[in-house]
């Protein structure tokens, strides 16, 4: 499947508090060949005990071809952070305010083409997460995280005209005092017209506990509609929200973002 949906397919997304932005789909790009995608959203999540962040980011995300089997892909943003902590906790008895702006979610990796056979695409990726200033990891403080190593596998079908099919499923190992997070990212996305498209995604993430940390778990969605603009490029407007939360934030966010291919 190429074409406008191939654009469409670089979701789903980093999950639970970084969801939302682009991580990859099933289709690896031509040698030579990229897209980048520039984004801006906000968010706001709500943590168990009753901590409130507020994050605003604008983000890129890229993909190019090293070779037709292989796509290299990457991601960064820069995050506007404030958060309003409940007291008490284990950094404070009493209630605080703090605030940053900062480079976070950042990681890089490789996609290698499996199979594709006629509608079918199978791939794998494997990639590694940065350290930096901002928020790069789910129910963590500002910071912290950076070094972890997640593998992927990704399956996808075309439909008709420009429809899609797109599941994944990644274990994410995290450094430091170790774990692991299991991803399963769906996403279907299907034309209305001949410019515009919409396309429903959904975020789910399981973590069992690790010393000074419990188990977790979150699902969202994402409901996003795609215009593809005469001039050959595509502009998208999404909302996304949580079904089902343990342990972890309850997020409700905003987003826009340029499709452009290079």
């Amino acid at each position: 499947m190429r074409g406008s949906w191939a654009i469409a397919a670089c979701a789903p997304l980093l999950a639970a508090v970084l969801a939302g932005e682009a991580q990859a789909g099933a289709w690896t790009q031509k040698r030579g060949d990229g897209i980048l995608l520039t984004g801006y959203s906000t968010h706001w999540l709500v943590a168990p005990g009753g901590t409130q962040l507020r994050k605003s980011e604008v983000s890129f995300y890229a993909e190019y071809g090293l070779l037709d089997r292989v796509t290299l892909v990457g991601r960064l943003a820069l995050q506007s952070l404030s958060e309003t902590r409940a007291a008490p906790d284990d950094v404070s008895d009493s209630a605080f305010r703090s605030a940053l702006i900062a480079i976070g979610g950042t990681e890089a990796g490789l996609r290698f083409k499996l199979l594709d056979a006629g509608p079918w695409a199978f791939s794998t990726q494997l990639s590694r997460t940065f350290e930096s200033g901002g928020e790069n990891r789910n129910n963590q403080r500002f910071g912290t995280g950076g070094g972890d190593v997640e593998v992927r596998l990704l399956a996808g079908r075309g439909f008709g005209r420009d429809s899609f099919f797109d599941v994944q499923i990644a274990r994410r190992s995290l450094a430091e005092r170790g774990g692991e997070e299991w991803r399963l990212d769906t996403a279907v996305g299907v034309p209305v017209s001949l410019r515009w498209r919409v396309m429903a995604e959904t975020f789910s993430l399981s973590a069992g506990s690790r010393p000074g940390i419990p188990a977790y778990s979150g699902h969202r969605t994402q409901i996003s509609a795609i215009y593809d603009a005469p001039a050959g490029f595509s502009i998208s407007a999404g909302i996304l929200g949580t079904l089902q939360t343990e342990n972890s934030a309850r997020e409700t966010a905003a987003l826009v973002r340029l499709w452009r291919r290079f």
